[in-house]
């Protein structure tokens, strides 16, 4: 195992609402889209998306 890199991060395929929103019990439709595109659904800006991933970059791994 190794950490994945800010851009591997990003581009990685998570199961979230149409509006980019983690899984919830609402009556909105779930579907795939990289975190990047989620992240853009929510409004997130770089430079809280940046924050995030220096808190954050330890609890993310890639198989090798």
């Amino acid at each position: 195992m190794r950490q994945m890199t800010k851009k591997e991060w990003l581009n990685e395929s998570v199961f979230r609402d149409m509006y980019g929103r983690p899984y919830n019990l609402s009556d909105v439709p779930m579907t795939m889209m990289s975190r990047s595109e989620a992240f853009q659904k929510q409004g997130v800006s770089r430079k809280d998306i940046t924050e995030f991933w220096k808190d954050n970059k330890h609890k993310y791994t890639k198989e090798i």
